[in-house]
């Protein structure tokens, strides 16, 4: 189990390296540098994550597993330098508790010396640094503390402005069992941690928060791919020593983890709707499942019913997606919502696709 940094979103797939033999895990084309990331020393107190602290939301934060000691720092680290007119810190809860009353806001041209610009007074400290190019601020705890660290938010004034965390997530990896595939398994936390928030926005529901902390565990065996329970994924080693190229099964799970949807919702639509995101928003570039119009059925799951419900949403209805996706995550799914969203029973919309693939 890993613990320490967790990256930011928004950039493009990295492509993986020509697979080599079975067994063996071909190199990894390095993921690019996230625009920004965050580093803490201390573990992360339950789904209170360390980019919590990075969101511009003032009723989340990071809270640290324990109480930070004298020396301990979180940082802010930027892919590029940024020209930074001020930076704020608060910490404490929204309530005013657990503030951090002994420590120092720092900032560093290159991320690695950093120099202080203002200690913290009440929990609080700013500075304005007219336009100074930065690479990272950090929090500096400079005595013990008494409290665990909770860092309510970092704000920095920034030209061109600086993107936050919109979707927090934090990816727990653990390979003990399979070390062997530790650049393998790495690379592919950076891709869930890249793709966590893309597709957490296009499933997005009104009221649902998705899950900020995802377990991703690597196991020896070959009793299957890969399956969630929760937010916890766990994969087997015998199919992605044999597959390396298959992280979209990784992210097809990660899905899931964002569904969160209630028990009731018909399996072939759970899976349908991950695999129309792993395919169509993730990985629409690779070559999908060539589809015989008289051996399918709706039900499929899987990549026939992700087919059918891109073919939906390109003739039908752009948001039909969306709007299966937050009836299922209300336990509200029936088949009639087809013909609500469409104005054609779901029996007609599938005739109709199986028409369209006849033609190709």
């Amino acid at each position: 189990m890993e613990r320490g940094k967790w990256y930011g979103a928004g950039l493009a797939i990295a492509v993986l390296a020509s697979a080599v033999g079975a067994g063996e895990m071909p190199r990894q084309v390095p993921l690019p540098a996230p625009a920004v990331a965050v580093e803490s020393m201390l573990p992360t107190a339950g789904d209170h994550v360390p980019q919590c602290a990075f969101d511009g939301k003032p009723d989340t934060y990071f809270r640290a597993g324990r109480a930070p000691k004298a020396g301990d720092t979180f940082t802010l680290l930027l892919a590029e330098p940024a020209k930074v007119k001020r930076v704020e810190v608060l910490t404490g809860k929204p309530d005013g508790t657990d503030a951090l009353e002994s420590g120092a806001l720092e900032i560093s041209a290159d991320g690695k010396a950093f120099e202080q610009a203002a200690r913290l007074e009440s929990g609080a400290a700013k500075a304005d640094l007219a336009g100074r190019a930065i690479r990272a601020v950090r929090v500096r705890a400079t005595a013990d503390a008494a409290a665990p660290l909770t860092l309510r938010e970092i704000t920095l004034d920034a030209e061109p402005p600086i993107p936050v965390f919109a979707f927090p997530l934090e990816v727990r990896l653990d390979y003990s069992e399979v070390p062997e595939m530790k650049e393998w398994c790495e690379h592919t936390r950076g891709l869930v941690e890249q793709w966590y928030p893309k597709i957490a926005e296009a499933l997005a529901s009104e009221g649902h928060t998705p899950a900020r902390r995802i377990n991703l565990t690597f196991k020896k065996g070959d009793r299957g791919i890969a399956g969630t329970s929760g937010t916890n994924i766990t994969a087997y080693d015998g199919w992605f020593k044999t597959h390396p190229d298959d992280c979209g099964a990784i992210i097809h799970e990660a899905i899931h983890v964002i569904q969160a949807y209630p028990q009731g919702s018909p399996g072939w639509l759970v899976e349908g709707i991950a695999d129309y995101a792993r395919f169509w928003i993730y990985e629409p570039q690779t070559p999908r499942r060539r589809l015989n119009p008289d051996r399918i059925r709706y039900q499929d799951s899987y990549q026939v019913t992700a087919a059918f419900l891109a073919w939906l949403v390109e003739s039908q209805d752009k948001t039909l997606v969306t709007r299966l996706n937050a009836a299922c995550r209300k336990g509200q799914y029936k088949s009639e919502l087809f013909k609500e969203y469409t104005g054609k029973d779901l029996d007609t919309l599938w005739e109709e696709f199986k028409k369209s693939l006849a033609k190709k």
